[in-house]
């Protein structure tokens, strides 16, 4: 599998990120769909939340295999209370590194999620320069931000002549594009690399979620009651899923190979929820697609 510099980071990722399962997901489930994204080629593990309590599957993949060449990316200065939103104070990502070097062996870039309303951003990103500076991490992305976030993050840094975020880590998917509107614009404009999360639409672009609307649809045709509020989008995944019969695939591997070859994104986050997932990863990875298909898929949405 092909790796691709994530922006000025100074490490460069494979084509499909995995993203290691959080619970209800039991851990050795998590480290199997792990071990099948390391068959696949897949070197470039994004774990979400490096302090969680217990035991966790990154830990467990980690330890067992050993590897020397993947490119760790870890969360820090999580969630905090409502009005404050994240964490992002120095303490705190001190003590999530610190986890992260513990429990995973190191994180070689880390990402701040959201914004904190306490803690003033030149602080947070003294923090990470000082993790920068003694080798810590090589650098730091910002994680489900806004345009105006991302664009006071940029300006803070260079103001402060501090390191700026080298990624953005981001949700986009074929029924949720609002990222391109601005939001990759700027990033992609800036040298910032580009991590998008949730390339599935939390199981809505897939097969089977379509095969339950459509019967659900069929049901309350026939006089059923309606149980559930029906999807929005089935008009345009019917569509979708019409694109990707034509060319052999499943749902999920055409949605996939869309963000493989999007312009402004350098991988897509593959949560390892199971060994199966990598079926579509290798189905859309394989998947012989031209522009004029790809723009007949961005479409619908």
């Amino acid at each position: 599998m092909h790796l691709t510099p994530l922006g000025p980071s100074g490490r460069s990722v494979t084509a499909v990120v995995a993203g290691a399962a959080r619970g209800p997901v039991p851990v050795a489930q998590g480290v199997a769909a792990l071990d099948t994204a390391w068959e696949v080629g897949v070197r470039t593990l994004d774990v979400a939340e490096p302090g969680a309590a217990g035991e966790t599957a990154a830990e467990r993949f980690l330890d067992d295999r050993q590897p020397d060449d993947v490119v760790i990316l870890a969360g820090v200065g999580g969630p905090a209370d409502p009005e404050r939103g994240a964490d992002h104070s120095a303490e705190r990502i001190a003590s999530d590194l610190a986890a992260a070097s513990r429990r995973l062996g190191r994180a070689d870039l880390v990402w701040l999620a959201g914004a904190d309303a306490e803690t003033p951003v030149e602080a947070t990103l003294t923090a990470l320069a000082a993790a920068i500076e003694d080798g810590r991490i090589a650098g730091w992305g910002a994680a489900d931000i806004d345009v105006w976030r991302l664009e006071a993050l940029l300006t803070a840094a260079d103001r402060a002549a501090l390191p700026r975020p080298a990624f953005l880590r981001t949700r986009l998917h074929l029924l949720d594009r609002t990222a391109e509107r601005d939001l990759l614009p700027l990033a992609t404009g800036e040298g910032l690399g580009v991590l998008a999360r949730t390339p599935f639409g939390a199981g809505r672009l897939t097969d089977a979620h379509i095969a339950a609307e459509e019967e659900s649809e069929r049901l309350v045709a026939a006089g059923a009651p309606r149980t559930a509020p029906a999807d929005p989008a089935l008009p345009a995944l019917l569509a979708l899923r019409g694109l990707a019969r034509d060319r052999a695939l499943s749902t999920a591997a055409l949605a996939l190979t869309w963000l493989l070859r999007h312009p402004r994104v350098t991988a897509p986050i593959v949560a390892a929820r199971s060994e199966r997932v990598w079926e579509t990863v290798h189905e859309a990875l394989e998947a012989e697609v031209d522009d004029e298909l790809l723009d007949r898929v961005g479409e619908p949405a």
